[in-house]
């Protein structure tokens, strides 16, 4: 979801059932002029074969514009990474243009990887990243990739291709290689949750020019998170600022203050004793200092995995000024240990029994797993 940058409209990307017959998932973009409402939001956008919507949204012109990153499978030549922009998203029907971001080829993975992430900074200036997929091995189905950051700038050039802004310092193409030749194995386990390529990226309100990016693949100590910082607008990347073994699902959000914040979920333990143990961590330093905030911290290996994602295949956590508001997924046994910082159920439950009631109030319920919102308020 993202709130407009010119009205308070909210706009949405969700992925529903297809109609019956059709083998794709489907995508929705929506919108509503009353985020308080219970009308249902209306449909800007219904069509096929695209994957994991991510949106973000700038003023142009004193118009809402909407940009929805996706994994579309409609695209040419396996370049699937694509951002759909909407110009004026406040219109009834606004129009869209499906813009591809991948300059380079797929090779035998024929594909880009499922996140492509937008990100955009009131000057106009938008930031993307995604997976530059470079090769896949159906057998053992190892993926190798390259991190890729691309930018458009809002004076760009009108003979230069949107998102091209930023060549990359090797080979000239559209889109900064941030890490060359990663790799992972898709659909292979940490605890009960699949991994797959994990990736967050967040522009500093007050200066355009420094950008954050998260990214996850296989490291010395198994999957690992990373992030790492670029001051020239993605051209250079520092070394990684945070090295996280066993974490996935990072979400970047920089703050009114410049101060960065970094939301992950890490599998912590051995054996039956496994924890997903959910943490927000802020630092105003560029990394040489973190505060951390353990949000959750709960049995990793209950409930019995029944299909993927486990937790989900992202957790989200956006800026408000000087404070942060996110979302994660977790097991729901109504345990307070589990939430050392607190937690306020919105369905039946029992914390001194440490169980799940029904709509009765009174009959037992087996635990699953379910979102958690949370706030953190900056003095």
């Amino acid at each position: 979801m993202a709130f407009g940058s010119v009205k308070n409209h909210l706009y949405a990307g969700i992925l529903r059932q297809p109609p019956p017959g059709l083998n794709q998932i489907m995508l929705n973009v929506l919108r509503t002029t009353d985020f308080s409402s219970a009308t249902p939001m209306t449909v800007l956008d219904d069509r096929l074969g695209v994957d994991q919507p991510f949106l973000s949204t700038v003023a142009v012109g004193g118009k809402d514009q909407l940009l929805v990153g996706g994994n579309d499978f409609a695209s040419p030549d396996g370049r699937t990474a694509t951002i759909d922009r909407y110009p004026n998203a406040g219109l009834t029907k606004p129009g869209k243009e499906s813009l591809r971001i991948e300059a380079r080829a797929t090779g035998s993975a024929r594909q880009n990887g499922p996140a492509i992430r937008p990100a955009c900074h009131p000057d106009g200036k938008t930031y993307s990243i995604f997976y530059g997929w470079r090769a896949f091995n159906r057998t053992t189905r190892l993926v190798t990739a390259d991190v890729v950051v691309v930018r458009d700038d809002p004076d760009t050039n009108n003979d230069e291709p949107p998102f091209a802004a930023l060549k990359d310092s090797n080979d000239g193409k559209a889109g900064q290689i941030v890490k060359a030749g990663v790799q992972f194995t898709w659909g292979s386990l940490l605890g009960q949750q699949r991994i797959g390529g994990d990736l967050s990226i967040a522009v500093d309100p007050t200066d355009s020019q420094v950008v954050f990016v998260a990214w996850c693949a296989d490291g010395a100590n198994g999957y690992t998170l990373n992030v790492q910082r670029s001051g020239d607008a993605g051209q250079t990347w520092a070394q990684p600022i945070r090295i996280i073994a066993n974490a996935l699902n990072p979400s970047l959000a920089i703050n009114a203050d410049g101060e960065l914040g970094l939301l992950f979920q890490e599998l912590q333990g051995q054996g039956t004793a496994v924890r997903w143990v959910t943490q927000f961590e802020t630092t105003g330093d560029g990394g040489a200092t973190w505060n951390r905030i353990v949000l959750a911290n709960v049995p990793a290996l209950r409930p019995v995995r029944r299909f993927q994602p486990y937790i989900g295949d992202y957790a989200g956590v956006v800026a408000v000024g000087r404070d942060y508001c996110g979302i994660f997924s977790a097991n729901n046994t109504p345990d307070e240990a589990n939430f050392p910082n607190g937690v306020t159920y919105q369905r039946n439950h029992d914390f001194a029994r440490k169980v799940l009631l029904g709509n009765d109030g009174s009959s037992e319920i087996p635990i699953s797993i379910d979102p958690f919102f949370f706030k953190v308020t900056k003095p």
